[in-house]
């Protein structure tokens, strides 16, 4: 039935009615792609302004972005043409090139989180120097790597390509149980990298709200889990119904939510430092270091002239090896015993210092442990210090 449109106004771009709902898809693909389009523009100012240098995470993170949006264009050509109506209304010819475009969408949605889990990696190994910690990160990158190239081989071998598309579980043997396959595979990993942040920050030396707020910023991959898991109870309605073109809206869409917000969850790690340059400098980098990306506590100012001990090779600025002794590195609590007052009484400095690195024969050396002035060269930007004046009074009976 045509829908009538008063005079003077143009017909609706897309209409949604019992057997029309490509206006859901390009809508819910259209939201999802620019919030992690923003976040990535947020990533993007963070890294050349805030917390400079790039890292492999970014590079990866910008690849990963570049498959969303390769897969929104995708939905969109799909929809123009008309995937989510009605197969009763389309044309065979139509059908197939709808059938055609879902199989790409769904190879670059698998590809996308792939690319965010290399992300997660790329995090991990600069925040830790552990080797062990390196071996399993190594180790969850492998899984990953065979597990996308499992995922793709599942969904294409004797599959996708097969024609009539009616009833996908028919024309597709086992098609649910693939994508269950797919599914739990997805899931394991997501939880081998939780469990992994767990382990990586249980042994630092840090107060337990901080090392919640570290986790927090680790768990919000966690939601991953359960939209992995609705995208796979929408798909159960696709396989079995005669209806392809127009029930796999459903899933469709929960896969746009799925893949986008794990770009969003990438990104996690940069809103601190945004925020603060927000809120504190009014959106302004200035001269203004702002600390970790991964949420860090301590802050400073950069001067000019002044070497960034982070910015050769592998970017540090996630750094948390401070904190975990590592060589290089130095984490300790000074107790400096003042002049007797006379009476038993005597002044005394407690210091509590979390150093950066530290680099032998330029500012501080090894014998400036006791020193209660954080200096000015580059080897002591990092520097948490607490002091406190005591006094002891010794009674004798």
């Amino acid at each position: 039935m045509a829908i009538k449109v008063p005079t003077g106004q143009s017909p609706p771009f897309e209409t949604v009615d019992g057997k029309h709902h490509a206006g859901i898809i390009i809508i819910t693909a259209a939201i999802c792609l620019m919030i992690s389009l923003v976040c990535l523009l947020i990533r993007v100012y963070v890294r050349k302004f805030l917390s400079p240098p790039w890292g492999s995470d970014d590079i990866v993170l910008l690849g990963a972005t570049i498959t969303a949006v390769a897969e929104s264009i995708v939905i969109f050509h799909a929809a123009s043409i008309g995937f989510g109506t009605d197969i009763s209304l389309l044309t065979q010819n139509a059908v197939d090139r709808i059938q055609n475009s879902l199989f790409a969408a769904d190879i670059l949605y698998l590809l996308t989180l792939y690319l965010s889990k290399c992300c997660i990696i790329a995090i991990y190994s600069r925040l830790t120097p552990s080797t062990r910690h390196m071996s399993i990160l190594r180790a969850t990158f492998g899984l990953s790597t065979v597990g996308i190239i499992v995922s793709v081989l599942v969904i294409a071998v004797n599959c996708e390509g097969n024609k009539p598309w009616v009833i996908p579980g028919e024309q597709c043997h086992n098609l649910l149980p693939r994508w269950q396959a797919i599914a739990a595979l997805d899931i394991s990993t997501e939880l081998l990298l939780f469990t992994f942040s767990i382990g990586l920050v249980w042994g630092l030396q840090m107060p337990i709200s901080h090392k919640v707020v570290i986790m927090v910023s680790f768990a919000a991959r966690l939601p991953l889990i359960i939209l992995s898991a609705l995208h796979l109870s929408r798909l159960k309605e696709y396989t079995t119904i005669k209806n392809p073109s127009f029930t796999a809206i459903n899933h469709s869409i929960f896969t746009q939510i799925h893949l986008n917000y794990a770009l969003v969850a990438c990104t996690v790690f940069c809103l601190r430092p945004f925020m603060n340059a927000l809120t504190t400098y009014y959106g302004t980098a200035g001269d203004s270091y702002l600390g970790s990306s991964s949420g860090g506590y301590a802050s400073g100012s950069r001067r000019q002239g002044d070497t960034d001990p982070y910015a050769s090779g592998r970017s540090h600025d996630y750094e948390l090896g401070a904190l975990k002794g590592r060589s290089g590195h130095r984490a300790s609590i000074l107790l400096t015993e003042g002049p007797d007052m006379g009476d038993g009484t005597k002044n005394g400095t407690v210091i509590c210092e979390a150093v950066g690195p530290a680099q032998l024969g330029e500012g501080r050396s090894e014998g400036d442990m006791g020193s209660t002035h954080s200096g000015s060269d580059g080897s002591t930007r990092m520097i948490i210090r607490q002091e406190m004046e005591y006094s002891v009074s010794v009674g004798y009976s």
